[in-house]
């Protein structure tokens, strides 16, 4: 091919070059640019390469309105929520199944944070459970993996007249190590272990030592939903700080209310502390742990919250002494920022080439931004939602750099042979 669209290119060779070519233009690459390269064609300013991709990829890559934007972003926004946006527009299983995992997720948001509840911990373990089960059954029917249960001959196990989905444990699995990193599937899987142990127990006791879990289960849940489904599915604005009448419990509080749970759920807290690696103990995602500073506002009217933030920057001698038993909450922000230390996509290109024994080109790395999500696709209404460990938005230039950790990642994970086909759809 050398490069050249002609008439001796087979059907599925046109595909592949046509994929190549979207993945180049969605990294930044000029149409015209591309088409001089294609088709040795400079006078046709973009339109041959949209029919190209068109008729080959059924993608149109023609501009579409603000308005046209915002009516795709409110049909996502009403999928995510249950809600069909015409009458003859069905919703898919995966949509069914992201209205019933935020749904799960609120109603375990409530019954934990209601002040008269006694049973809170055990109704949030139960509805969170649900809701990550939900979420990752959308997440694999929506790519088409299989998360029925069959037995040896490869037939599915029916429960009153239904499929069976595997067990949770499987589907972490099945999901994988790219969407639930290690931390958040132990602390999922640490709720699955206490469910089993205190199920049809009243334990009010057991809500002050797992409450940092279960921060980090909903944190964790929210990540994946956003991540997987857009900010359309973010449960962050519907949820609230609640309020507090008392102080917030101290170390030797929290060891007189563990001293009230029964011996064998002591044992079970004493036992996962011990089991679980360091390197997971210490992650936020498995438990957060929260420093609260109580303050006051320069000006009454400054005041966001009773809670203050601690940037790693700023943290004092006293609060630094104090982080092995504490975990410090930084407030995101998104901001674009000097390209310093980025990686262009072409250059992406050139550095895993040189690392990688296998085929590395522009189109490999757009599947893998893609694949990874660490940024949105071109176009998107908030271009600097990405991954920052891997790629920043600068919006002096718009378009995006990417890290060197990124360039680590794609030589790691693509040295995988499973993997790279995975994302790439050939073997490498």
């Amino acid at each position: 091919m050398a490069g050249v669209v002609n008439e001796s290119l087979s059907d599925d060779d046109h595909r592949r070059v046509a994929q190549e070519m979207l993945g180049r233009w969605q990294a930044g690459e000029p149409k015209s640019a591309l088409e001089i390269e294609y088709w040795n064609n400079p006078t046709s300013h973009g339109k041959a390469f949209t029919a190209y991709i068109k008729k080959w990829l059924d993608i149109s890559t023609e501009g579409r309105s603000r308005q046209a934007q915002r009516i795709e972003e409110l049909e996502r926004m009403l999928r995510v929520h249950g809600i069909s946006p015409s009458e003859s527009d069905e919703l898919s299983a995966e949509y069914l199944l992201v209205a019933k995992a935020r749904e799960s997720a609120l109603a375990a948001l409530r019954a934990f944070n209601d002040p008269s509840s006694g049973y809170r911990t055990e109704q949030f373990i139960l509805l969170m459970v649900i809701a990550w089960n939900s979420v990752m059954q959308a997440i694999l029917d929506r790519d088409g993996i299989d998360y029925f249960d069959r037995d040896a001959a490869g037939k599915t196990k029916m429960v009153n007249g239904r499929p069976r989905v595997r067990d949770t444990d499987e589907l972490i699995g099945l999901v994988g190590d790219a969407r639930i990193p290690p931390p958040a599937a132990e602390n999922l899987k640490y709720f699955l272990r206490l469910r089993n142990l205190i199920a049809h127990r009243y334990l009010p006791a057991l809500d002050a030592p797992t409450a940092g879990h279960a921060q980090s289960m909903l944190i964790n849940f929210e990540d994946i939903l956003v991540r997987e489904f857009g900010t359309e599915a973010a449960l962050g604005d519907e949820l609230y700080l609640p309020l507090q009448i008392g102080k917030f419990q101290r170390e030797p509080e929290l060891k007189r209310i563990q001293a009230r749970l029964p011996l064998d759920v002591v044992e079970f807290l004493d036992r996962e502390r011990e089991q679980v690696p360091e390197d997971i103990l210490g992650d936020t995602r498995y438990c957060m742990r929260i420093f609260f500073v109580p303050t006051t506002a320069n000006r009454e009217r400054s005041a966001d919250t009773a809670v203050t933030f601690v940037k790693p920057d700023e943290i004092s001698k006293d609060l630094l002494a104090a982080l092995p038993r504490t975990s410090v909450v930084t407030k995101p922000k998104r901001i674009a920022i000097a390209s310093d230390g980025l990686f262009k996509p072409k250059a992406v290109v050139e550095q895993v080439t040189s690392r990688l024994n296998a085929r590395f080109t522009m189109d490999t790395h757009t599947r893998c931004w893609k694949h990874f999500k660490v940024r949105p696709s071109k176009g998107a209404a908030e271009p600097e939602a990405t991954n920052p460990r891997y790629c920043i938005y600068d919006k002096l230039m718009d378009g995006y750099g990417y890290t060197p950790e990124w360039v680590d990642k794609l030589v790691k994970d693509l040295s995988d042979e499973a993997t790279y086909q995975t994302i790439v759809g050939r073997p490498g």
